[in-house]
């Protein structure tokens, strides 16, 4: 059965990094189906590359691993793990990459590395193997040892305030859509951010060209989007700005 692999890194398309790992990786398992989620990710922004996978990872398989590197600390102390959480297997940076997805239910292994890795590439050295070897069959346990520790960021939190929801932005798309914390679940029929008051619209499309609303996304969280525009343009938005439902 030929495994999944995703990738997601912040090491852009221009130069060999990402073709480097997937070599080793097809060195050790050929059969492996790598698929790259974005390597676009602002360089060291593990918050956002944190964020992505968790919006992602349930469109694949029970199974899947996800190779995930954003590691402003490669080559110091933080350590090389897999998480398994969710059905899934997280390989990349004990740095808090893997906040959203890990929780009460998760298991989480130090890689056990048994050669001198390069001090500024262990996506190549240390990460794709392991995640190769998940992948080609390999007992967890022969890759990695048990730990009981896990680096996590506080996750954005919602609070009521004098009787309304508010939370923050959380992730600005490539639209400029701005990803909140709200969950769709919540009735609300607008929400203040930037001192404007975005009504509640069906879908992007039932906006006018230019106007700003909030509608219910994809992964489950109220965005603020500008049809045919940027709403984090126009709206000076930025991650953890505040937002207030109504």
């Amino acid at each position: 059965m030929m495994q999944i692999i995703t990738f997601i890194s912040d090491f852009g398309s221009r130069d060999w990094f990402v073709a480097a790992v997937k070599g080793e990786i097809l060195k050790i398992t050929p059969a492996a189906k790598i698929v790259d989620i974005t390597h676009d990710i602002m360089p060291y922004d593990v918050k956002g590359a944190a964020f992505i996978l968790s919006a992602v990872y349930g469109n694949f398989p029970t199974g899947a691993i996800h190779l995930a590197v954003v590691d402003p600390g490669v080559g110091g102390d933080r350590r090389p793990v897999i998480v398994q959480s969710r059905g899934h297997y997280f390989v990349g940076p004990d740095n808090g990459i893997f906040s959203y997805v890990y929780g009460g239910d998760s298991e989480v292994y130090e890689i056990e590395v048994d050669m001198q890795p390069s001090a500024t590439f262990h996506a190549r050295d240390v990460f794709g193997p392991a995640a190769a070897r998940l992948a080609g069959g390999r007992p967890i346990g022969e890759l990695a040892r048990p730990t009981s520790s896990l680096v996590c960021f506080r996750r954005p939190e919602l609070k009521k305030i004098q009787g309304c929801l508010c939370g923050e932005i959380v992730y600005i798309d490539h639209f400029g859509n701005c990803i909140t914390n709200l969950p769709n679940s919540a009735d609300i029929g607008a929400i203040h951010v930037a001192g404007k008051t975005v009504a509640l619209a069906g879908s992007y499309g039932t906006a006018q060209p230019g106007e700003v609303v909030c509608v219910k996304g994809s992964i489950g969280y109220y965005e603020i989007a500008c049809n045919r525009g940027n709403a984090g343009t126009l709206l000076r938005a930025r991650i953890g700005m505040g937002v207030k439902a109504s």
